[in-house]
């Protein structure tokens, strides 16, 4: 038996924690406080930012990789040529939001997007891009879950009572995603 101080690893996550490179349907599941760290590489080597955490899982009943967490961070830039933005925009089916809109974390953790997963020199998953997912989608996705029928593109809106049905669904999670699909968005 041979004692060893330490064995050097590939890097990356653990098999069973691990995701493979592609495009998986996601779901914002949590969202951290900004924490201040010290950049490492990049232009902003050795200064101090503010980065939040994000943690999506795979949300793909059938896939190996179906609840699988992962975190990505962002800064806490805003404007729209930040990745917060590119995200807030993917999150709400790629409405973008407006300027001076303002959000609370219930607003956005249960909402889906695409994900597309690539691994960084480290072995470490990585988010390379969110992208929206089309409302006529999630509504067909909600409407199979539940049962309700999706109205055909082109037609008449329903009267209020004849979706009070689908209002009284979502309401009580019915099969439904943390935010359910919508035309309205809150921005």
């Amino acid at each position: 038996m041979t004692d060893f101080f330490v064995e050097v690893s590939p890097g990356g996550p653990p098999a069973d924690q691990d995701i493979a490179d592609g495009i998986y349907p996601v779901v914002l599941t949590g969202i951290s406080d900004p924490k201040t760290v010290t950049a490492r590489r990049g232009k902003n080597a050795g200064k101090d930012i503010d980065l939040i955490d994000w943690t999506f899982a795979v949300n793909d009943p059938g896939n190996q990789y179906d609840a699988r967490e992962f975190v990505e961070s962002t800064s806490t830039a805003t404007g729209p040529r930040s990745k917060m933005y590119e995200w807030l925009t993917a999150l709400f089916n790629g409405v973008a939001p407006a300027i001076g809109t303002r959000l609370q974390k219930g607003d956005l953790i249960g909402r889906q997007a695409y994900a597309t997963i690539v691994h960084d020199e480290g072995g470490w998953p990585r988010v390379s891009q969110l992208s929206g997912i089309p409302v006529a989608h999630m509504q067909r996705q909600f409407a199979q879950a539940t049962g309700t029928p999706v109205q055909a593109p082109g037609a008449p809106a329903p009267a209020a009572a004849a979706s009070q049905p689908l209002r009284e669904a979502v309401a009580a999670g019915v099969g439904a995603p943390a935010a359910p699909p919508t035309d309205e968005l809150p921005f």
